[in-house]
């Protein structure tokens, strides 16, 4: 802490006049005392609203003074911790802090967040974990609005007392964590339960406008490069499913640690029969979505609060076909197999690393999904980025000298380029207008200029002052 400026100091501050004949400036009086500018105006202003008792620093005692908590508040602390604790909620401070308000349990003085850290920890009730991320260091991703994704995740569960397993399904809204209706079955993951689930969480809040998942066979197959029947029941409610990369449960996060506190509750309770484990989960939603603040949500609101002021913007309930359904699969099962033609050439058209390739049917017409998320054409195991304008399905037509894109309801021509891709690129990745003589639908007059000054810059012999790129009409 800096010491506070001496009482010669101050009497020069306030005696100087820099409007005085040869008077030095600012800058130069302040430099010649060793202050800044910002201490020399502070104590200007002080002078002029407290007069010579700018001359004396003030105290630097602390404004509120420090309180000390009797036995008995540390005693109710420490019992809102083990009552957490046994029913399997979180018992941080802040969460005791929240439950105790809530109650009524804490009342006026009320103990800061911080005051109940040292009470655990002076009590040794702190998990002490060193390589714990800060919160502050995360990265949070969430959509705007509620209803624009649920996440779709399920656990298996051992019955206490036996060997039964049974699997729950937990559905959450991406926005507002709201808990929009987890369940609970016997037997394994599978699409059956998956969809009940769902089901049922469709006629409580509605339809949303994507599904978030993993790759599970229950869930969606699109990255094996198949189909299955949720993302069809999906479809047919207007719901778009997608999945995260595989190897990579952080796209599903916020479900991955939903599926924590629920564990904790569920080992606090001992369900011994499938009827007890989905009493429980009754009981936790209740109190997770209505009662329990949640320390993600602006405000430490809880989900349902969360829910309530949200906009909500489902989906607008029109089927997606599951024709673009399926070719958002084959579009994964033919890059599978480029890659595996580049990564592993020993293998055979059939497999990848070992796992058989679903085939495909060639009588079912080339379809080629751009997506809002990814807008590519994907050919060669090269990605080729065109405008979101261009988001849509369309069908593909290859020749030994071309590739084009048709709209499927009008015919009309969206992207063409001739074959071989010619290019000054090496990487994987490039956008359409540097592929020479590609044409696009709706190409803007930036795009074509970029188009022309590649060709002119790379391709000079083909390039004319008055050549134009012809666009898709």
């Amino acid at each position: 802490m800096p010491e506070p400026l001496s009482l010669t100091t101050r009497r020069a501050i306030i005696d100087f006049d820099p409007n005085a004949p040869d008077s030095m400036t600012i800058t130069e009086f302040c430099r010649h005392h060793g202050i800044t500018r910002t201490s020399f105006y502070a104590i200007r202003k002080r002078y002029k609203a407290e007069g010579l008792l700018a001359l004396h620093p003030h105290s630097s005692a602390p404004k509120n003074t420090v309180r000390i908590y009797d036995q008995t508040t540390t005693d109710l602390v420490l019992k809102i911790r083990t009552e957490l604790e046994s029913t399997g909620w979180d018992a941080g401070p802040k969460s005791i802090w929240f439950h105790g308000v809530d109650t009524g349990q804490l009342t006026d003085p009320i103990p800061s967040v911080a005051t109940i850290g040292r009470i655990l920890s002076d009590a040794g009730r702190v998990k002490k974990n060193p390589k714990k991320r800060p919160r502050s260091s995360l990265i949070r991703f969430v959509r705007a609005n509620a209803m624009e994704m649920w996440q779709l995740d399920a656990f298996e569960y051992k019955l206490a007392g036996s060997k039964t397993m049974i699997t729950v399904y937990q559905l959450l809204d991406d926005s507002t964590r709201f808990d929009v209706g987890t369940q609970a079955f016997h037997g394994v993951e599978n699409s059956t339960h998956a969809i009940k689930t769902i089901s049922d969480a469709f006629a409580d809040c509605g339809v949303p406008q994507e599904m978030l998942t993993d790759n599970g066979n229950a869930f969606n197959g699109n990255r094996q490069g198949w189909v299955v029947r949720t993302q069809l029941f999906l479809a047919d409610y207007g719901c778009r499913g997608i999945s995260g990369m595989p190897g990579h449960p952080q796209t599903q996060g916020k479900n991955e640690r939903g599926h924590q506190t629920l564990l904790k509750v569920l080992d606090a309770n001992h369900p011994r029969s499938l009827e007890q484990a989905r009493r429980v989960i009754v009981a936790f939603r209740d109190r997770y979505n209505y009662r329990r603040r949640h320390q993600a949500l602006p405000g430490d609101m809880t989900p349902h609060k969360a829910w309530e002021a949200a906009n909500h913007a489902p989906s607008d309930g029109t089927p997606i076909p599951h024709a673009e359904v399926e070719a958002i699969a084959r579009q994964y099962a033919q890059r599978r197999r480029v890659l595996a033609e580049l990564n592993q050439p020993h293998l055979d058209d059939d497999s990848v690393a070992g796992e058989p390739v679903p085939s495909v049917d060639d009588s079912v017409p080339d379809r080629v999904v751009i997506s809002p998320g990814n807008p590519q054409i994907y050919f060669q195991a090269v990605g080729l980025g065109v405008p979101r304008s261009l988001v849509g399905v369309y069908q593909s037509v290859v020749t030994d000298d071309s590739y084009a894109l048709f709209d499927t309801t009008s015919g009309e021509e969206v992207v063409f380029f001739p074959l071989p891709i010619r290019t000054a690129e090496t990487h994987r990745r490039y956008p359409l207008w540097r592929v020479i003589g590609a044409r696009m639908r709706g190409a803007t007059d930036l795009w074509l200029k970029k188009q022309r000054g590649y060709v002119l810059k790379h391709f000079p012999s083909e390039a004319t002052a008055d050549r134009t790129v012809p666009k898709c009409h």
